[in-house]
């Protein structure tokens, strides 16, 4: 049997695009939809003809995503009458195949189903067509102007399906995902070893693991799923476990801090244990609590700040004794010495007042911890306190072959402090600042009123401090690790103490990111108030 020759559809200009926008709204391949299918039973009842289609014309396939008459899901695109319709923006109409040339020779006219009337109209999102909603007959009939427009009319609500169709696409994958991510975080959720607990944008409990209900005893009938915040912690207050007072205040000041700030840390108490809370706010406004167990921890640090309080005080009597009579030696009050034995006397002095001066920082930072470190304030010109840090430090300098020079205001600066305390967090940081200084290097000193608050800003040459380090400059033993650092070891208390000194005055020291070369310090003091000058 001769092969049947007929007319091709040519390809439209914007054939890339077409196809593109296809696969974005998923129309692409083989496969029939309920819904497209009820549009083209009601467009073959409404037209009375036997077969409608809502066809998709791919790169070589026609696809039927919704049909009635027709068994088929799609033919070859070289076959399909929708690809002369998808070329016009109008509904193209064939009334009879016979009288058309386009069709005359077409297998499906000459064969099974004998088309013989055709009616397309362009399914166009966005200016593209995509493909049709068409009537097929297998007798010629007339269609008017109004049938047209009926049909163009029913192919826009194929249009708004398909639009619709994938919005409920983008919805369900997003819940999938939804669904994935929480069961993910789920499975995270209970694989740690820390108690955690999530809380949605209203502060409604969602989801948490048993190390969070083990660690605050909470039972399974006191927790669950869309409880408050407040319902919570009131469970918590009312056992006393966030302090003395009334649980509903206890809780409302815990709420109001929540809306108030994005992160709190805070310890709970309970009958045998200390618990670490953190709160992190996160996107959308939720915010996590993550518990840890640091029971043991604080057992081991107090067990350690005890050892170091209890040998710091049995040392000094003898330490103190030791370094005097080494002292005494050195200067010749036990006779002249030879040359050697008197060498090595200096060297223990020298080592004596070393460990004299551990014992004292060590000494300091547990007073400073018990709040036992005694203070006695009174009004005093700061301007007049570190001249006399910079004299008395002279001399240390001059060891490293550095200089201090002091800038003070005109006006003197009044404060109520404790001039001992204070010199000697003025002298721990002309200290560092000198014995880190380049040989021939500056500090630089100055003082300077900012409102109600003064500030004494020291600056040296040195090689400043990493960022690594800064997260623990202001730790209990904390030092850099780096060359530099090995010349001047220290106890690594003496930031640590003079941060706590600073705080007691109602101040604090701060290293100043921006300055540089070198490390720049600020200790920030209240100005003296009325009737203190």
């Amino acid at each position: 049997m001769p092969e049947i020759d007929w007319p091709r559809p040519p390809i439209p200009a914007n054939e890339a695009h077409r196809l593109r926008a296809i696969e974005r709204y998923k129309l692409g391949g083989i496969g029939r939809e309920p819904a497209f299918d009820r549009v083209t039973r009601l467009a073959a009842e409404l037209f009375d003809v036997p077969m409608s289609l809502v066809s998709i014309i791919g790169s070589d396939m026609q696809c039927f995503r919704g049909a009635c008459g027709m068994d088929a899901t799609g033919t070859p695109r070289d076959e399909a009458f929708c690809a002369f319709a998808i070329l016009s923006d109008e509904v193209m109409v064939v009334p009879d195949t016979h009288l058309d040339p386009r069709f005359i020779r077409h297998p499906f006219v000459l064969n099974d189903p004998f088309v013989r009337f055709y009616a397309g109209a362009p399914l166009r999102i966005g200016g593209l067509a995509l493909g049709t909603l068409c009537l097929v007959d297998s007798k010629p009939r007339s269609f008017g102007a109004a049938e047209q427009r009926r049909l163009a009319a029913l192919a826009e609500t194929v249009v708004d399906m398909i639009e619709l169709r994938v919005d409920r696409f983008a919805a369900e994958a997003h819940r999938q995902r939804t669904v994935e991510e929480r069961e993910l975080l789920t499975l995270t959720v209970e694989n740690v070893s820390e108690g955690v607990a999530l809380f949605d944008g209203d502060l409604r409990l969602t989801l948490w693991n048993e190390a969070f209900c083990e660690l605050f005893a909470y039972t399974p009938d006191e927790i669950r799923e869309g409880m408050g915040a407040d319902e919570l912690m009131r469970l918590t207050a009312r056992r006393g476990e966030l302090g003395p007072g009334d649980p509903d205040l206890i809780v409302a000041a815990f709420v109001a801090s929540i809306k108030a700030s994005t992160g709190r840390d805070i310890e709970v108490q309970r009958a045998r244990r200390v618990l670490d809370v953190r709160r992190r706010t996160i996107s959308g406004g939720r915010f996590i609590l993550t518990v840890r167990d640091v029971t043991h921890d604080r057992q081991i640090a107090r067990l350690k700040d005890e050892l170091v309080s209890t040998v710091s005080h049995e040392l000094r009597t003898p330490l103190t004794a030791i370094s005097g009579a080494l002292g005494l030696m050195a200067s010749g009050a036990a006779g002249a010495l030879p040359e050697r034995a008197g060498r090595l006397v200096t060297v223990g002095y020298r080592n004596a007042e070393r460990l004299a001066t551990l014992v004292n920082d060590l000494l300091d930072m547990d007073k400073l911890q018990s709040g036992k470190l005694s203070f006695n304030f009174a009004s005093g010109d700061l301007g007049a306190l570190l001249a006399e840090a910079v004299e008395q430090n002279q001399p240390y300098a001059e060891r490293f072959g550095v200089t201090l020079d002091l800038v003070l205001p005109d006006a003197p600066v009044a404060a109520h402090f404790d001039h001992l305390r204070v010199m000697q967090v003025v002298t721990n940081l002309l200290s560092n600042a000198a014995k880190f200084s380049p040989e021939g290097g500056q500090v630089r000193i100055s003082l300077g009123v900012d409102g109600d608050t003064a500030r004494i800003s020291v600056a040296d040459d040195g090689p400043g401090i990493s960022p690594e380090f800064r997260k623990r400059l202001f730790d209990r033993f904390a030092q850099e690790d780096g060359a530099h650092q090995n010349k001047h070891a220290g106890t690594g208390l003496g930031l640590a103490i003079s941060q706590g000194i600073a705080q007691a005055h109602g101040g604090g020291i701060t290293l100043d990111d921006a300055a540089g070369p070198g490390a720049t310090f600020h200790l920030t003091l209240p100005l003296a108030g009325p009737g203190e000058h």
